[in-house]
C-alpha cells in the first residue's frame, strides 16, 4: 500500500464525492443522520464561520464536548482551515482545563453547554481571566454567554465569509502541517501535548483499516470518547477515510444505548477495551442474536483475556476482531493482529507491525538491537509525532536521532514479527523515599537560553538510595555557571527535588542510534562523586 500525501480536508472531499448519499454519521440517541454530502456541507459552513471569526492557520483550538456529531464536524472544519485541534476530556475539571488551555496557548475553544451536572460554560468563565491567550469561545448549542458564540450564530457567520476564501485557505494547508495536539493521560505528572500532523493520522488510519478489512459497507459503533485518540482517530477518522458509517449510541459510555444501537443499525465493527466489552456482555439487555451483524473491530488499551476472546469469536461470532497496540505519540497503531489469526495469537500477542511501521526491540541500557524472543524496550519508527509541545527535553528523551520512538514498554518479538508486552520501563529516580522525574527537571533547565542539551539522571548512593545529577552542554559561544543553573532550578522546584550535582560537559555517551546512555552517565558520576 502506497503512502498518501494529502490533507484530511482533501481526502474527505474525495470520499464525500464517492459516497455522497450514503450514511456517514448516525446519532441513535437523537435520531440525527448525516449523509456524507450533508456532513461535508455542515463542515464547510462551520469552517467559513470560524474564518469569519478571525481564526487562522496554526491557531490552537480546544474542543471540549462529549460524543456528539458536532464534535466530528468541528474536528474536520478545523483541519480544513489549518487550525490545530486540542481535544479535552469531557470530564476535565477547571484545573485540567486551565492547564491544557494555557500550556497549548489556545486562542479559541469549541465547547458543549455542559455534560451531566457540569456546566462547561460556568467552568470556562471561572478560568478565563487567567488565560490571556484565549480570545473566543463557540458553544455547541443555542446558549451563549458574554464572549461566547452559539452554534447557530457560528453557522450564520459563515454566510458572511467572502466567496472563495475557504478554498484559498485550504490550498495553504499541507500534509506535513500540525493538525492536533493531543494530551497524554498525565498519570505520572502533568500531561504532555503530542503534536500530530495530517500525514501521520491519515496513513496510520489507512493501514490499520486495511489490516482490519474495513470498507464503505461497514458501520462502526462509536462509543469510545472522542477526545481520546482511539475515538477521534482509530474509529472516527479511520472510518471516514474508508467511507464507512459511524454510529454514535450515546454521549458517554452507556451499555443499554450501545446494545440498542448495535441491533437497530446492524453495526459491523466494535471498538472497545476489554472492560467495556465485558460491561456490554454482562448487561441485562445483552442478546447474542442482536450481535449477528458484528464481525470486525479492535480490542485495545489492555490485554484481552482468553475467555473473553473465545466468547467473542467462537460463541458470539465476532470472528474477525483484532487486537492492537498503539500510542498517541506514534499517530495511533503500531502493531495489530490479523483478522484470521488463531485466538491464542490474538490474546498472547499485540500483533505484528503495520506496513507503515518499523518495530524493533533494543537493550534499554545500551540501545543495541536485540535478537528475536529477547526481552527489551519496544521501539518504533514511521509516522511519529512531530514533538511534545513546548517540551524539548521530553521530545529528545522519547525520539532518538535516528527517528526511533522509545515506547518505555518492555517486550519481545518473535521471528514472524509478532510482539508481546512484558512490562514498563521506569525512569523515576528515588532519593530519600521521594520520587523525582528527570524530565521535569530537564524541562526547567532547558528554559535557560544558553543550554543546548541537559541530562538529569540518578546514580547509586549508600544512604539515600540514589543521588541526582544534572550534566549540561552549553550552546557555542555562551557562558553559564553551575551556580546560575542551580539557582534557576531552586527558583522553580522544591529543594527536595533538585539535583545535588551539576556539571558542564562537552557531550554525552551515545548509543549507535543516537540515544544518550544514561547508565554510563550514572557509572561516571558514581566514580566522580565517589559514592
Amino acid at each position: 500500500m502506497e503512502f498518501i500525501h494529502k490533507t484530511i480536508g482533501q481526502i474527505i472531499d474525495e470520499i464525500a464525492r464517492l459516497h455522497a448519499a450514503e450514511d456517514c454519521v448516525i446519532q441513535t440517541e437523537t435520531g440525527a443522520r448525516y449523509s456524507y454530502r450533508r456532513l461535508l456541507e455542515e463542515v464547510r459552513r462551520i469552517a467559513k464561520g470560524l474564518i469569519h471569526a478571525d481564526m487562522q492557520k496554526g491557531d490552537k483550538v480546544a474542543l471540549w464536548a462529549p460524543n456528539v456529531p458536532e464534535w466530528i464536524i468541528s474536528m474536520l472544519a478545523l483541519a480544513r482551515i489549518g487550525a490545530i485541534m486540542v481535544p479535552i476530556d469531557p470530564g476535565a475539571d477547571g484545573k485540567v482545563l486551565s492547564y491544557i488551555l494555557e500550556q497549548s496557548g489556545c486562542g479559541f475553544i469549541i465547547l458543549a453547554e455542559g455534560f451531566g451536572d457540569t456546566s462547561y460554560m460556568d467552568t470556562l468563565q471561572d478560568v478565563w481571566p487567567g488565560l490571556p491567550d484565549l480570545k473566543k469561545a463557540f458553544v455547541i448549542g443555542n446558549s451563549s454567554r458574554q464572549g461566547m458564540t452559539s452554534w447557530s450564530e457560528l453557522e450564520s457567520m459563515g454566510q458572511k465569509s467572502r466567496p472563495g476564501r475557504l478554498h484559498e485557505i485550504e490550498q495553504e494547508v499541507l500534509p506535513e502541517d500540525p493538525v492536533a495536539i493531543m494530551y497524554t493521560s498525565g498519570t505520572t505528572g502533568n500531561p504532555k501535548g503530542v503534536v500530530l500532523d495530517h500525514l501521520g493520522l491519515i496513513n496510520k488510519s489507512m493501514h490499520s483499516t486495511e489490516r482490519q478489512r474495513i470498507d464503505h459497507a461497514d458501520k462502526l459503533c462509536l462509543f469510545f470518547p472522542l477526545f481520546h485518540m482511539f475515538g477521534n482517530t482509530c474509529i472516527t477518522l479511520a472510518g471516514l477515510l474508508r467511507g464507512a458509517a459511524l454510529v454514535i449510541p450515546s454521549k458517554a459510555f452507556d451499555p443499554s444505548r450501545i446494545l440498542h444501537a448495535i441491533k437497530a443499525e446492524q453495526c459491523t465493527a466494535l471498538y472497545a477495551s476489554p472492560s467495556m466489552v465485558i460491561a456490554l456482555l454482562d448487561h441485562p439487555d445483552f442478546r447474542q442474536e442482536d450481535w449477528r451483524s458484528l464481525r470486525k473491530g479492535i480490542i485495545g488499551g489492555a490485554p484481552c483475556p482468553m475467555e473473553l476472546m473465545k466468547r467473542l469469536v467462537e460463541d458470539i461470532g465476532v470472528s474477525r476482531i483484532t487486537v492492537g497496540y498503539g500510542i498517541t505519540e506514534t499517530c495511533s497503531w503500531i502493531t495489530m493482529t490479523h483478522p484470521k489469526d488463531p485466538i491464542e495469537l490474538r490474546v498472547s500477542t499485540i500483533g505484528a507491525p503495520l506496513a507503515c511501521n518499523e518495530v524493533k526491540i533494543v537493550d534499554p541500557a545500551t540501545g543495541e538491537d536485540l535478537p528475536p524472543n529477547t526481552r527489551g524496550e519496544i521501539c518504533t519508527r514511521g509516522f511519529l509525532m512531530k514533538e511534545y509541545y513546548r517540551m524539548p527535553a521530553a521530545t529528545a528523551a522519547a525520539v532518538d536521532r535516528e527517528g526511533w520512538f522509545h515506547s518505555g514498554d518492555l517486550g519481545e518479538m518473535d521471528e514472524k514479527g509478532y510482539a508481546r508486552i512484558t512490562g514498563r520501563l521506569k525512569d523515576m529516580i528515588r532519593r530519600d523515599s521521594i520520587d523525582i522525574r528527570p524530565v521535569d527537571l530537564e524541562e526547567i533547565i532547558y528554559r535557560l537560553p544558553d543550554v543546548s542539551e541537559v541530562q538529569v539522571f540518578g546514580f547509586p548512593h549508600p544512604e539515600k538510595g540514589q543521588e541526582v545529577a544534572a550534566w549540561i552542554k552549553l550552546r557555542e559561544g555562551t557562558q553559564l555557571s553551575v551556580g546560575e543553573v542551580s539557582e534557576h532550578v531552586l527558583e522553580n522546584v522544591d529543594p527536595s527535588l533538585a539535583p545535588r550535582h551539576y556539571k558542564l560537559v562537552s557531550g554525552f555517551p551515545m548509543t549507535r542510534s543516537g540515544k544518550v546512555q544514561k547508565f554510563k552517565l550514572a557509572e561516571m558520576a558514581a566514580k566522580e562523586y565517589r559514592t
